[in-house]
């Protein structure tokens, strides 16, 4: 009965995903109270991940979450809706995330390497080592030979020296990486681009004989145009285009939505919709604790399709992808897209639901991982 009491006690005081999330929006980290981490470290951990460009998360729990780490992570993750969830506890590391920067190889394997640390502050550096690809670089241990100042002299030339070398080979580790991710991600939009396409296809074959009953020219012009657009973009997307080919792909997909949503709206006696507009590039954020900001509405937001259209706008959120693709890989764009703008956030019968701000290909699949520690 005591070992119940006992047990019912710590679940009482164990923290909770509600009090974890705000902190994580808040700061990127939680170290609950008993934890052997220190604040330093794990701060240091989130900056280091958010510098390498993903949108890290770190939580350090002094007792072991009912289910493990994994499933506390996937449950912190579901409140925060986007980024990379890391949990360290007492008997396991588990992460989820939404798949948008590093890959489940990269997390699993970050986590693999963590589980050697024999305190959380190590487990956290051995994670953030694996996962950005750098280590700490000792420090010179000041030693002087026996012949005085010039010995000194030659020692620290070659800490110099040394020190440059290794910022050197970092910094080429570091754009291999960048260009072998933006390989990757571009990879991903082509995906999302051809599933657009397909139910462009679609909507284009639901309404043709109702185009082709009706008697107003307007209604012909502006589905032949989309058919048209329609035809040419599958042509280029089957080409291999890269990212900044797919931007022009991406704008020509919207437009051909457009076409249809004014055909659809005169068969049905609607205005027809305003044209989106292309987001212009923005800086990203700097600060890698805050927050983005929600893309603002856009006119598409006030037209009401019909229920069996499968497409919707897409452009904006792809379009955010594709500038930071640009940007990762050096070949200019330096912008991740505007908020608001081309088409706005993607709806019903969409590729899969993206959440703006940064570098985010939501809906590109969630993915988990642990394990215990050793």
């Amino acid at each position: 009965m005591r070992r119940f009491v006992i047990a019912i006690s710590l679940l009482l005081l164990a923290a909770t995903t509600d009090e974890v999330a705000p902190e994580l929006q808040a700061n990127g980290y939680y170290i609950e109270p008993g934890s052997s981490a220190s604040e330093q470290v794990v701060s240091d951990a989130v900056f280091d991940g958010r510098s390498d460009g993903g949108r890290l998360y770190l939580v350090v729990l002094s007792e072991e979450p009912p289910g493990g780490a994994t499933t506390f992570s996937d449950s912190v993750l579901d409140q925060l809706g986007s980024g990379y969830v890391v949990t360290v506890a007492p008997e396991t590391v588990g992460f989820a995330g939404d798949g948008s920067f590093w890959s489940a190889e990269e997390m699993n394997a970050a986590v693999d390497a963590s589980l050697d640390g024999a305190t959380d502050d190590q487990v956290v550096e051995l994670f953030i080592t694996e996962l950005t690809g750098t280590g700490v670089t000792p420090s010179p241990d000041g030693e002087q030979s026996a012949g005085g100042g010039g010995g000194s002299g030659w020692i620290w030339l070659v800490v110099i020296g040394g020190g440059a070398l290794l910022v050197f080979s970092a910094m080429r580790r570091g754009s291999r990486k960048q260009a072998e991710l933006a390989t990757a991600e571009l990879e991903k939009v082509k995906t999302m681009a051809r599933a657009k396409l397909a139910e462009i296809a679609n909507d284009i074959i639901e309404m043709e004989d109702e185009v082709g009953l009706s008697d107003d020219p307007e209604v012909k012009r502006h589905y032949q145009q989309a058919s048209t657009t329609y035809t040419e973009v599958l042509a280029r997307t089957d080409a291999a285009p890269n990212a900044r080919e797919m931007i022009d792909v991406i704008r020509d997909l919207d437009s051909a939505i457009w076409e249809l949503d004014a055909a659809e709206a005169l068969l049905d006696g609607k205005p027809i919709p305003e044209k989106p507009k292309a987001p212009e590039p923005a800086p990203p954020l700097t600060d890698p604790r805050g927050q983005p900001a929600p893309p603002e509405a856009t006119s598409d937001e006030d037209y009401g399709r019909r229920s069996q259209r499968q497409s919707s706008y897409v452009g904006n959120d792809l379009m955010t992808a594709l500038w930071a693709i640009l940007a990762m890989s050096g070949r200019g764009g330096g912008g991740w897209g505007g908020p608001g703008g081309f088409g706005g956030p993607m709806r019903g019968g969409g590729s899969g639901g993206m959440r703006g701000g940064g570098f985010r290909l939501g809906g590109l699949g969630r993915m988990r991982g642990g394990g215990r520690r050793r």
